[in-house]
């Protein structure tokens, strides 16, 4: 099969952070790696993403004996709010030769922008398009939220099917109005995370991820500073980059703190070693989609605290209300003063291992032959 990818914003994954304070996230991870796996069941995936300095405008990576990623990269305007409009427009523009000179069997569409696109290009066409929510725009704020949340909807009414990566997103979305649906896990590269960690200490907490406010990375910041006053012994890390990155470092530096590293961006080849360097991994996020980061941080055998429903509590991990500041430090408190929470870590890395790559995939492919 012939698979059109739309609204990811980098490829590969990692390509924007230097030149874009939104770097890529759980799309372009979730984009980056289904390519990657149809191909090597031997479908070819095509990508339109946006071109940054030294990059070329087209690229074909072959993988395995038959499968190729096919890459086209477009111009957009860097604002704000122009972004994701002006690349997507232009990406559509793009879409429509390729679909049309290549014969695209399926449009697979991104976020509520790439699949409102998607839509138009799908009728214009007659080739069939999937929409993947990625979570629902509730988190946003308004007047965008609405008009994220018109593109969404028009997006699942207008796909031949809405695959979700989110139990909450679906049980949200289908609870006020119907449409054509399925749920499929999002998924990792497991062969990343088979050496065996052994953790004796849960001091040593934390986040990995793009530095945004629905994380929870300011209320993290504050309810570890508060759990330094009790265990000075403690230690956060915080990796990634995003439009928060300048309040860590000013936070950093006005409550003049040795126990707050911040590293930046990682490569993602690197967060398996970050994480098993780690004990406790730190999510008290708003989001409401399936983070590949907290699936990398059930793998690794991490203690997990998060306010997202992937980890049983007190069991594979411990819950906590999202970005409230006292119960994250009395969740904090109970790991630090409880080792013997290291064998949720260890639960939480068996239950992750029906979400590989190498599982997932066949489930998508199924679902690209039906529809």
């Amino acid at each position: 099969m012939k698979v059109l990818l739309l609204g990811s914003k980098e490829y590969p994954f990692g390509s924007s952070h230097k030149y874009d304070k939104k770097a890529g996230g759980g799309i372009e991870i979730h984009v980056d790696r289904l390519a990657k796996f149809l191909a090597r069941e031997g479908h070819d995936a095509y990508i339109i993403t946006r071109q940054f300095p030294g990059q070329k405008k087209e690229e074909i990576f072959k993988i395995g004996n038959d499968g190729k990623i096919h890459v086209y990269r477009t111009q957009f305007i860097y604002n704000p709010i122009l972004r994701a409009m002006s690349y997507n427009f232009f990406a559509s523009i793009k879409a429509l030769k390729i679909i049309r000179k290549e014969k695209i069997d399926a449009i697979h569409c991104h976020g509520p922008v790439a699949g409102f696109f998607g839509a138009k290009l799908s009728k214009i066409t007659g080739r069939p398009m999937i929409f993947t929510p990625h979570g629902t725009v509730t988190t946003w704020s308004s007047p965008i939220k609405e008009i994220l949340r018109f593109f969404e909807n028009t997006s699942a009414l207008s796909a031949k099917k809405t695959i979700f990566i989110s139990k909450k997103a679906q049980k949200e979305m289908t609870a006020v109005m119907k449409f054509p649906n399925t749920l499929l896990t999002n998924a990792i590269d497991l062969d990343n995370y088979e050496s065996k960690v052994a953790r004796t200490q849960t001091k040593r907490f934390l986040f990995v991820g793009r530095l945004e406010e629905v994380k929870g990375l300011r209320e993290i910041m504050e309810a570890f500073t508060l759990l330094t006053k009790k265990h000075p012994d403690s230690k956060l890390t915080i990796a990634g980059d995003g439009a928060m990155r300048k309040y860590i470092e000013d936070f950093i530096r006005k409550n003049s703190t040795k126990n707050i590293n911040f590293v930046g961006w990682v490569d993602s080849d690197k967060i398996p070693k970050l994480l098993s360097e780690h004990d406790v991994f730190l999510l008290p996020s708003e989001e409401k989609g399936q983070p590949v980061a907290l699936l990398e941080a059930m793998a690794s055998g991490a203690i997990i605290i998060t306010s997202l429903d992937y980890i049983d509590d007190n069991s594979t991990g411990v819950k906590v209300r999202a970005r409230d500041v006292s119960d994250l430090l009395e969740k904090m408190n109970y790991v630090y003063e409880h080792p013997e929470t290291t064998t949720f870590g260890q639960n939480a890395k068996n239950m992750v291992k029906n979400v590989s790559w190498d599982v997932v995939i066949k489930m998508f492919v199924e679902e690209y032959k039906r529809i």
